[in-house]
Order: structure tokens, then C-alpha cells, then sequence
């Protein structure tokens, strides 16, 4: 959430062109060339001081940025109080009001990078036009104590300014100075009486000393969390619940950005207290009734602006929180209620993106919050997130990222609604969220082609992605993540050789402690385990026990690594540890936790695999209790990748649509082995993850001939001869993809 303060005194200026309302005259409006009779008197037009009409020509001329007329609007602004500042004999409040508004509109300027083409009207001295202006209005704010609440506002400007210039100690110096002779105090009677200013402007000091201390890099998150507890308490103090409920937003914001995921619980909780949100998630309900119980749920909508864009944030963030914890079930309901208020129409009550926070005294507070457009696409890739369950026919993972991407290139044609005293880099901070939306959205797709096993599409979208990225210049910040999806399309596809080289190269380029460098050296972790399973192991010669020990302490620096960075790498993690125990107790457990995670968190992606895993480890010593994961595990790898439109060809045997109820009839064992065979039914986009069918396949052969069940192994052997077909053919169009890149290079 992007939270500013609009403290232009543009407002001032419209306070002082604002003409009165005439009372309509109950007499027909005369014609422009009737003459007055003789009963009405003469009308007589006082001229306007020249100054002072200068001075309201930047209101007069004001347009959002994204109008045809900003720039020239802007110029002719700035020229005009030019002129208003040589003229001779100005009043003092004109005289310093004209150096504020110069002040303001020279410094949004400057902070937005644009200057018009016409140089006689903007030249390059722009800011030292700018710290003159500053200058020049604190000296007659100084002189005139009528004119005392120029002087934070210019305090205020300087203090942007100073951050402008990359002077972060000055700028601090200022807000720390500015912030103490700011002492609102509450009143004491029914009148307003306050010691020396409006709570309005303390507000926005404390305000802009978060936005720079979150600007800096690193941001300096203990100064940002005491300025956040003092405007709490000032709020508090000033008997204002609106603000209170602001900050606590911010400190929720800011905790979730900075990964402080061990404090986003209690903030969050105490958020969605304040708003009056709450879900019950403790009570089970069967997966057959959660769609009607969701539907009967009542959930608190608003009427008031800063309300709901609040709630708006809190559930964005709630939902991120609890999809990175494995919440699922905590998730859901949530993402639900953020739904229900977006299709309320909530955020037509802040359309241009900016609120006013009524105050107990003085004016209100106009702040700036996240745009609706992009919260409006931001729901999109937090619903596409959120659902990590990839099996099925249309898996709501896709369905949420190829909706979101549909409607965000209709949405993209519509012009953005602005304030008019919004600047040209309020308008790039909007296309640029719009365009990191897009490129999320196609990473998600990226992702869910690659577990579903459809990997034409994937390529298709990894190329998109790729040239997006470079088209919009931001091919840096993905370029770690485009090359893990590189990894993992070679890792699925069987080239080991290319998987480790991206593995190698996301982790040189990711950032150190980040989930990019996790994600990538488990992947390689975990890709060196598999080579070393299906080569026999490592260590038969001289130096092989050293290598060994070499090979298990690096697993184990990555194990600790995942932990504390979400449930997905926690599930990892025990996946890992599993795999390199030597004790098989030891290993179970590790199993059992990574299968919780992935149950809780629904990633029956990653769920197939453990069961996988499990299964191996009792296939000898518990056949039934194997038997039964074999077959969920079967239908979960037929499910990936499960056609949009059931196929007639699939035999009615087959369980490979339904991916919550594992088979129980025992009479039925045929269907065991076909819950694998339904990949070799479908095309060879569909056809799931056929590595694990096979490996499926093979282990319920076992299975049968230890059973003495001929007719059930022979129909299984036919069953593993198609799957071994469609192994084969996925390395013949390995070979071709990558043989054929590298004759490109």
C-alpha cells in the first residue's frame, strides 16, 4: 500500500478562488444584450489585482497528468507565478503564497523528471529556482506570525527536497526539528483550541518521515516503527480513530515488506479487530459444502472510503500472509470476502486513489492509497497465488492468472482516473505497478504450465514473459526468477545438465538470505539427489566417503536455509532431510511433516511427490497402507494435466477427476493400476506428469506379481509399456527443444 500526503496548497488556492454560490433569482434570467431596466441597479466588476490574478491561473489551469494538456498546463504555470513574483507591491500573504505554490509546482516537477519543451518557460535552473522559492517564503512566514502555517509547509517542502537530493541526514534533521515544533493538543472545550497547529499537518510530518525512511535503502525499519507508534499515540491523543486505524495498516504493510513474518500475526489480527472483520476457521466443513457455506456468509461491507480501501489492504495482505504460512484454510475465506468487495463496487468510493480522513478538528486529512486499478488486478494475482492446487481440469491457478491477464489488457485501453494535482510520476508508478502486475501473472502461468506437464504452453509463456520484461525494462528484477522457471521446464523435461546450469546461475544472481536463492539451491539439491539415485550412489572410490560427507553438509547449509522462508521451502526442506537421513525413522518423520505442509497448504503438486516418497519407504513392510498412497499419488500425477473437457477415449476405470476421494473399493484393484493409465489416454499435451505415472505404474506391477495376481500385472505391464512410450517421446522432444537452442546460441 502507497500512502502519501497531498499537502499541496493547491487547496489553499482553491479556498481563495472559490466564489461564493449565487442564490437563484426567482425572476427569468435576462439576455446577454437586454438592456437593465431602470429598477435594477448598475453592476459594477471590481478588477482583479494583477497579482492575485496570477496567482489563481495554476488552479485555473490545473489537469491530471495523463490529460493532453499537463505539460503546457505546467509551464504556463509556473511562468505565470514568475510573473506574479515581479510584480511591486505585494502583499505579504500574496507575496508568500505565490513562493509556496511556485515551490510545490516546481518541486513535483522535479521529482516526476519532466520539464516541457519550451525552455523560455522552464529553464534548466529549475532547482534553484525551487530551494529560492523556499527560502524567500520561510523568511516572510518568519516575519509575519498570520503567516505561520506557510512556514511547515515549506518546512515540508524542504524537507522533500533535501530527500530529492539524496540528503537523507538533512532531510531526517528537518523532519526531526519540524516534528517537535509540531505540538497539536486536544481541546478542552466544545470550541477548537489548539496550541500552535492544525492536526493536519502533524499528521503529514509524521507521515512523509515514514514514506522516506521506507524510501532509503535499506529502508530504516526501527525509525519507521517509532514513527509509526508516535502517530499512533498522537492520534490517539487527538481523539482520532481514523488515524489510528492508518497506522495500523502502515505498521501491517510495512511488517509484511519486510518479511518480519513472525510480528504480521498479532498486527494482523489486530487490523481486522479494528475494521470489525473476523472468520471462523476452526470448524470443519466437508469440501462438498464449503461453496454453499461460503455463499451464505455474511460478509461487512462499507460505506465509507478510508474503510474500505483499509479493508481492501488488510485482506490483500492476509491473504499473502497466510498463503506464505500454508494457511489455506485461513486463506480462503478472506480472499472470498475481498472478492464480495470488489464486485460491491467498493473502490468507486476512492476511484481517483486518494481519501479524506474527517478529523476531529481542523480540515481533513487527504491522503494517497494504492490505486483502484491496480488493486482491482492486484486481486487477480492474489487469487492466482493463493490457489496453489494445480490438478484438475481447470484449475482455479490458471483460471485467476489467464482471466487477470484477459481483463488487464481490456482495462489498459481506459484512461486512469487522477487528482489534478497528481503528478506525471503518480501516473508512472501506476503503469509501472500495472506492468509488474502483467509480468506476475505470466510467471504464474509459467508455473502452473510446468507442473501440469503442458510444456508448449509453458514455452510459449516463458517467451512472452521474457519479452515483456525486456520490452518494459525490467528484465533485472525477473531475471532470477525467469531463469528458475527455466530450471524447473528443464528439470521436468529430464536435462539434467540445463537444470543445473540454471540452478546455478539463479542462485549466483538472487539476493542472499532471499526465497529465490532457496528455491534454487533446493531445486539443485534435490537434482543432484535424483542423479545420484538412478547412477547408483557416489563414494565407491578413493575420496568418495570425503565427497560424500562434502555433498551432505551442503544439503544441510540448504535445509537450514528454507527454514523461517514460508511452507512451501519448510516442505522442501523436510523433502531433503528425508532423502539425505540415514536412519529410515528419521526420514518418515521428515515425510510426515513436508506431507502436512503440502496438505494444509493444498499444493497437491508437491503432495503427488511425497506420497510418492512415502509409499517407497512401506511398499516392502506395509503393502496395504502403500497400496492406498500409490493410489492417490496416481491419481494426483493424472490429474496434472487433466484436459480442459473430459475425453470419451479415457476408460470409465479411471479416478484421474477426482483429486479428493481415493478409491475404496478393493473388488475394483483394476482401477489402481488405471489411475496411471489414464495419462496414456489423453494427448500429449494432457497427458500429466508421466515420470511419476511411470514410476506409479511400476511400483503397483510389484505390487501384483508379489500378490500372485497375473491378470491384473499383465493388464499393468501394458499399461507401463504406453507410459514408457510417452517417457520416451518426452526425451526425443527434450532432445529436439534443447538441441535445437543450443544451435541457436
Amino acid at each position: 500500500m502507497v500512502v502519501e500526503v497531498q499537502t499541496e496548497s493547491s487547496e489553499i488556492y482553491s479556498r481563495l478562488t472559490r466564489s461564493k454560490k449565487r442564490k437563484r433569482s426567482s425572476s427569468p434570467p435576462q439576455d446577454a444584450t437586454t438592456k437593465p431596466t431602470s429598477n435594477s441597479p448598475a453592476v459594477t466588476l471590481t478588477p482583479l489585482p494583477t497579482g492575485v490574478l496570477l496567482l489563481c491561473l495554476p488552479r485555473l489551469l490545473a489537469h491530471p497528468p495523463n490529460h493532453k494538456f499537463h505539460g503546457p498546463a505546467v509551464a504556463l504555470s509556473l511562468a505565470a507565478l514568475r510573473e506574479c513574483l515581479a510584480v511591486d507591491g505585494l502583499a505579504p500573504d500574496v507575496e508568500c503564497r505565490a513562493w509556496t505554490a511556485f515551490a510545490e509546482i516546481g518541486m513535483a516537477t522535479l521529482r516526476a523528471g519532466y520539464y516541457p519543451d519550451d525552455e523560455s518557460l522552464v529553464d534548466r535552473d529549475l532547482e534553484v529556482e525551487v530551494e529560492k522559492a523556499i527560502g524567500k517564503g520561510l523568511l516572510l512566514a518568519q516575519k509575519n506570525p498570520s503567516l505561520a502555517i506557510y512556514h511547515h509547509t515549506l518546512t515540508l517542502l524542504h524537507v522533500r527536497l533535501t530527500h530529492w537530493q539524496h540528503n537523507p541526514k538533512h532531510s531526517r534533521s528537518l523532519l526531526k526539528r519540524l516534528t517537535s515544533a509540531l505540538s497539536p493538543t486536544p481541546s478542552s472545550h466544545s470550541s477548537l483550541s489548539l496550541s500552535s497547529t492544525p492536526p493536519w499537518l502533524a499528521y503529514t510530518a509524521h507521515l512523509t518521515s515514514i514514506a522516506h525512511a521506507l524510501a532509503l535503502s535499506p529502508p530504516d525499519l526501527p525509525s519507521v516503527f517509532s514513527t509509526i507508534q508516535d502517530l499512533h499515540d498522537l492520534s490517539r491523543r487527538l481523539a482520532d480513530p481514523r488515524v489510528t486505524l492508518l497506522t495500523h495498516v502502515i505498521r501491517l504493510r510495512t511488517l509484511v515488506d519486510a518479511g518480519m513474518w513472525e510480528g504480521v500475526a498479532a498486527s494482523l489480527q489486530l487490523a481486522e479487530s479494528v475494521l470489525g472483520l473476523s472468520y471462523d476457521t476452526n470448524t470443519y466443513i466437508p469440501p462438498a459444502q464449503r461453496k454453499e457455506k461460503e455463499k451464505e456468509q455474511a460478509f461487512v461491507f462499507f460505506e465509507d472510503a478510508l474503510e474500505a480501501a483499509m479493508a481492501i489492504h488488510v485482506l490483500v495482505l492476509g491473504v499473502v500472509y497466510f498463503t506464505h504460512t500454508g494457511a489455506s484454510k485461513d486463506a480462503s475465506p478472506r480472499l472470498s470476502h475481498l472478492h464480495a468487495l470488489l464486485d460491491s463496487d467498493a473502490l468507486n468510493l476512492f476511484a481517483d486513489g486518494t481519501v479524506d480522513i474527517k478529523l476531529t478538528h481542523g480540515p481533513p486529512l487527504t491522503i494517497k492509497v494504492t490505486h483502484p486499478r491496480v488493486l482491482y488486478h492486484l486481486a487477480y494475482l492474489v487469487s492466482a497465488v493463493s490457489k496453489r492446487d494445480a490438478v484438475g481440469r481447470r484449475p482455479k491457478r490458471k483460471v485467476f492468472a489467464v482471466e487477470g491477464l484477459g481483463v488487464l489488457e481490456k482495462e489498459s485501453r481506459k484512461e486512469i482516473h487522477l487528482p489534478v494535482w497528481a503528478t506525471l510520476q503518480d501516473l508512472e508508478e501506476v503503469n509501472e505497478r500495472m506492468v509488474k502486475i502483467k509480468a506476475d501473472l505470466m510467471s504464474e502461468l509459467v508455473a502452473v504450465s510446468i507442473m501440469r506437464s503442458e510444456f508448449d504452453d509453458a514455452e510459449n509463456h516463458l517467451a512472452n514473459l521474457t519479452a515483456h520484461t525486456r520490452t518494459h525494462a525490467i528484465f533485472p528484477s525477473y531475471a532470477v526468477r525467469i531463469t528458475l522457471h527455466h530450471a524447473h521446464l528443464a528439470h521436468a523435461l529430464g536435462d539434467a545438465r540445463r537444470a543445473l546450469e540454471c540452478y546455478r546461475a539463479a542462485g549466483y544472481l538472487a539476493e542472499r538470505g532471499s526465497f529465490e536463492e532457496g528455491a534454487a539451491r533446493a531445486g539443485e539439491v534435490a537434482l543432484r539427489i535424483g542423479l545420484r539415485g538412478t547412477s547408483g550412489g557416489e563414494g565407491g572410490g578413493k575420496g568418495g566417503g570425503r565427497a560424500r560427507e562434502r555433498w551432505e553438509e551442503t544439503a544441510r547449509e540448504v535445509v537450514d536455509g528454507c527454514k523461517g522462508m514460508g511452507a512451501t521451502l519448510e516442505a522442501i526442506a523436510h523433502v531433503l532431510s528425508a532423502c539425505v537421513s540415514s536412519e529410515i525413522l528419521s526420514a518418515k518423520s521428515h515425510l510426515k511433516s513436508a506431507l502436512n505442509l503440502a496438505s494444509c497448504a493444498q499444493d497437491n503438486h508437491l503432495r503427488a511427490l511425497v506420497l510418492a516418497l512415502v509409499s517407497a519407504l512401506y511398499i516392502r513392510t506395509a503393502g496395504e497402507h502403500a497400496r492406498k498412497m500409490l493410489e492417490t499419488c496416481g491419481q494426483l500425477a493424472a490429474g496434472l494435466g487433466a484436459p480442459s473437457t473430459k475425453d470419451t477415449s479415457i476408460t470409465s476405470n479411471s479416478n484421474s477427476n477426482n483429486r479428493d476421494q481415493v478409491a475404496k473399493d478393493k473388488d475394483k484393484q483394476a482401477g489402481l493400476g488405471n489411475a496411471s493409465m489414464a495419462t496414456t489416454t489423453t494427448t500429449t499435451t494432457t497427458t500429466g506428469n508421466v515420470p511419476l505415472g511411470l514410476w506409479v505404474g511400476r511400483q503397483f506391477l510389484e505390487l501384483y506379481k508379489r500378490a500372485g495376481n497375473e491378470g491384473k500385472a499383465k493388464k499393468q505391464e501394458e499399461a507401463n509399456v504406453q507410459l514408457e512410450g510417452l517417457a520416451m517421446a518426452l526425451q526425443q522432444r527434450r532432445s529436439g527443444i534443447f538441441t535445437s537452442s543450443e544451435e541457436e546460441e
